[in-house]
């Protein structure tokens, strides 16, 4: 469980994953334990947005007419 950290805001569940805690929490830049992952792993945090991709325009599937 090495992607997991423990968040002190979550009582009762306070094991989280890492993606959700970048995504969801308000407090993930300021939070220690996020940033103590991100220290120890700067590698294995770094998600792409979906402008990193550019797909060819005939394999995108057309807006359905309403």
């Amino acid at each position: 469980m090495e992607n997991y950290i423990v968040c002190e805001e979550r009582a009762n569940h306070s094991r989280i994953h890492v993606q959700i805690c970048r995504h969801r929490c308000k407090n993930a830049e300021t939070c220690q334990a996020f940033q103590d992952y991100i220290k120890t792993h700067p590698t294995e945090t770094v998600v792409q947005g979906p402008d990193a991709v550019s797909l060819p325009q005939e394999n995108l599937v057309p807006p359905r007419a309403a």
